[in-house]
C-alpha cells in the first residue's frame, strides 16, 4: 500500500517524499507523477494512487480527491494522524469539525460535509440509517435472506465516508 499524507490547505505528501501542493502546474504534476491514467483539461486521474486532481483555469492544482474509499486497494491515506477511510463517520466528522475552526456546509448532510475553513470535503452515497430502512423493507417483503450478503456489505460500507477531498484555501466558499 502506498502511504499518502494529506496536509489541509497545502497539498499531499507521497511516501516517496514527493509533494503536490495547491497551485502546482499540470506540467509539474506530470514531471512528478508521470502521465495520468486518464483525464481531460480540468481533471487528472491517477489510478495507482486512487486519486483525482482538479485543475483551475490556469491548469494548476485546486483540488485533490481520494475516490476509492472506504476500502482502497492500493493506498493508505493519513489526515490529522488517522486514516479517514478506517475511521467511522461520526468520529471523522468530529475530528474534522475540531480542526476546521469555522463554518461547515451541512446542506447535503448526512451524505456530504464541506468544512469551509480547512477546505476538506467528505462524501458517502448512503449512511447506516438508509441501510437499516432497506433491511426493514426487505424483511417486510420476505426478501431479506436472499439479499443478506450484499445488504450487510453495504451496511459495513455505510459506516465510513467514501471520498475525501482537499481543496485550496476557500475552495468550498
Amino acid at each position: 500500500m502506498k502511504k499518502i499524507i494529506l496536509h489541509p490547505l497545502k497539498g499531499i505528501e507521497l511516501e516517496t517524499k514527493a509533494t503536490l501542493e495547491f497551485g502546482t502546474s499540470k506540467i509539474e504534476i506530470i514531471k512528478s507523477l508521470g502521465k495520468p491514467s486518464s483525464g481531460n483539461d480540468k481533471q487528472m486521474f491517477y489510478d495507482d494512487l486512487e486519486l483525482r486532481i482538479d485543475l483551475d483555469n490556469s491548469e494548476n492544482i485546486e483540488f485533490i480527491e481520494f475516490i476509492y474509499g472506504p476500502f482502497p486497494e492500493k493506498t493508505e491515506i493519513e489526515l490529522y494522524g488517522i486514516d479517514p477511510f478506517k475511521t467511522n463517520s461520526s468520529d471523522l466528522i468530529e475530528l474534522l469539525t475540531e480542526n476546521n475552526n469555522g463554518e461547515i456546509d451541512l446542506s447535503e448532510e448526512p451524505y456530504c460535509f464541506a468544512f469551509l475553513e480547512s477546505s476538506i470535503g467528505i462524501y458517502r452515497d448512503s449512511c447506516e440509517s438508509d441501510i437499516d430502512e432497506m433491511i426493514t423493507e426487505l424483511k417486510e417483503n420476505g426478501e431479506y435472506s436472499e439479499n443478506e450478503e450484499w445488504v450487510l456489505a453495504d451496511k459495513e460500507k455505510a459506516k465510513y465516508f467514501w471520498t475525501v477531498g482537499l481543496g485550496k484555501k476557500d475552495y468550498y466558499k
